[in-house]
């Protein structure tokens, strides 16, 4: 059965995985830009040489024939991906990360969980931690879905 929080885990994984494909798209945009800038440029290059000088125009020729090549596998590359990225959310997938969630227990006391994920695990529930100090300390923890925990202390184990 999910909780509010594991509800809360799978979907904040889901997003961050989202986000993480968005800023990879960009990046791979960029380089799809700045090959076609790099090419634009061989010609403007190739066209400007004066034609007399033919060992100089056969050069930027070839260098302009490389970066359209270079050009072309960006531009493959680039939709390659974004077709793997298109799958990447799919269906099936949303459920492996709801079924995931579930798992939240098993996984936190799993022994071959390396604390790095276990840390990344609590920054996905764990919205904030504060310390209030009357009489007694209080650490309230503020979940990501809106649930507050109150953990009373008496001041005497913290003093």
């Amino acid at each position: 059965m999910m909780t509010p929080s594991s509800l809360e885990v799978a979907l904040a994984v889901q997003k961050e995985l989202e986000s993480n494909i968005s800023q990879i798209k960009r990046l791979r945009e960029k380089g799809v830009q700045q090959a076609r800038y790099e090419a634009e440029l061989a010609q403007q290059w190739f066209m400007n040489v004066d034609p007399r000088n033919r060992l100089v125009a056969d050069s930027l020729e070839a260098q302009w024939n490389s970066k359209l090549r270079l050009l072309s596998v960006a531009e493959e590359e680039y939709e390659t991906n974004c077709k793997k990225d298109s799958l990447l959310m799919d269906e099936k997938k949303q459920k492996a990360i709801l079924a995931l969630a579930t798992d939240f227990p098993r996984l936190w006391q799993d022994p071959k969980t390396p604390d790095r994920e276990k840390k990344r695990m609590a920054r996905l529930l764990i919205e904030d931690v504060t310390l209030v100090k009357n009489d007694n300390v209080v650490i309230q923890v503020r979940f990501r879905g809106g649930g507050v925990h109150h953990i009373p202390f008496p001041a005497s184990q913290w003093f």
